[in-house]
């Protein structure tokens, strides 16, 4: 029995691995910085060479994807801002319209058996009830010239402005016919019937409708998959540059005996991208979360009861209130200066591009005359 002969190891020695096995960190080390576990170095040319081809690659698709990260998130703002802010502030004017139309008309015509106005007979439903319909009419049409609403939802409003039309006729009957209680009353029971009664009246469609958008907003304003997917792609090829890189670095020092400070200058515009980025995605992100606040502010806001034009008119109405959330979202959204975190977003990528380049650039310098040696010895 002759183990030892057959040069084997011993019962007590562990089995030897190559070191590369054993720890995938170093592997991955002596990867980027040149190493070979048995040669030593790699060969000055090919590797830089390979470096020159890939730190620049690199760097791009750290931009890109960063980039395309800050662009999901900048465009979901745009959207909010400009088509799903807006309408939903036309549709709350168009819902508030609607209400106090409908007790101006209750005021002037009688509610609940109640009789009309003296002037009524004079000057019949007045100047009030027809510019409330008419404004309720317009904010239809603004709520589907914002772009915010799909197509099903457009053809919704077409079917709302219809029962608007058809409401305000059935106000105006109840109004022709005023002097007889029997006909004046079934023509506002018709009209509110409309406006208010049942889950296909005019105000149901409209806080249906806003129900729809309010919840488009709040997915917007969240951190969707995209962003997410786009962010962490980016986050970890900047981890796979950095190790390149400092690899690289390590590599030029020990083999060509430079410490080349202007690789690390041109490396440096990479971190500025993802300053400025994500300094741009706290601000657009907090922008979006502004929007969702106010649009729920809008959905609070309703009609009293009995709302006469002294309590629904002036700086306390329902349409001011709404304005003032309009106004103040409006503010908020112009001190984010999204146009001016665009410019520089594009100017931070441009300026990282321009780096990646510089680094192509320089490895060139170190390894031409490399290439050169290599290219007489073929």
């Amino acid at each position: 029995m002759s183990g030892h002969g057959s040069g084997s190891p011993g019962r007590g020695a562990p089995p030897v691995e190559p070191p590369a096995r054993r720890r995938p960190l170093r592997a991955l080390w002596c990867w980027s910085s040149g190493r070979d576990p048995v040669r030593g170095r790699k060969h000055t040319g090919r590797f830089l060479f390979s470096r020159m081809l890939m730190l620049p690659a690199l760097t791009f698709t750290v931009l890109a994807l960063a980039g395309t990260a800050y662009f999901d998130v900048h465009g979901r703002t745009e959207d909010l801002r400009g088509r799903y802010a807006p309408a939903l502030v036309e549709l709350a004017h168009t819902r508030v319209s609607l209400s106090l139309a409908q007790a101006e008309a209750e005021r002037r015509l009688g509610a609940d058996d109640g009789e009309p106005l003296p002037q009524t007979d004079l000057v019949g439903l007045g100047e009030r009830y027809p510019s409330l319909v008419t404004a309720a009419s317009q904010s239809l049409n603004n709520a589907v010239q914002t772009g915010a609403l799909s197509k099903a939802q457009e053809q919704e409003v077409r079917v709302v402005s219809g029962l608007v039309v058809a409401y305000d006729d059935w106000i105006k009957w109840a109004d022709s016919h005023h002097d007889s209680r029997p006909l004046r009353r079934a023509g506002m029971e018709y009209a509110t019937t409309l406006l208010r009664t049942g889950s296909t009246a005019v105000l149901n469609r409209i806080g249906v409708l806003e129900a729809d958008l309010r919840a488009a907003v709040a997915d917007l304003s969240g951190w969707r998959a995209m962003f997410a997917v786009t962010a962490s792609a980016a986050l970890l090829a900047a981890l796979v540059l950095a190790f390149v890189f400092v690899g690289l670095l390590d590599y030029v020092r020990a083999r060509l005996r430079v410490r080349s400070p202007l690789l690390a200058l041109y490396a440096l515009p990479v971190l500025l991208v993802f300053g400025v980025l994500w300094s741009g995605v706290t601000v657009q992100h907090g922008a979006q979360q502004d929007v969702e606040r106010s649009t729920a502010r809008l959905g609070r806001i309703s009609v009293p009861r009995a709302a006469g034009p002294e309590r629904t008119e002036g700086a306390d109405g329902p349409d001011a209130a709404i304005e003032k959330v309009d106004a103040d979202l409006a503010g908020r959204l112009r001190g984010t200066h999204p146009g001016a975190w665009v410019l520089a977003s594009v100017l931070a990528l441009v300026v990282g591009a321009a780096g990646a380049v510089g680094c192509g650039l320089t490895l060139r310098q170190y390894g031409r005359e490399h290439w050169k040696i290599d290219w007489r010895s073929a």
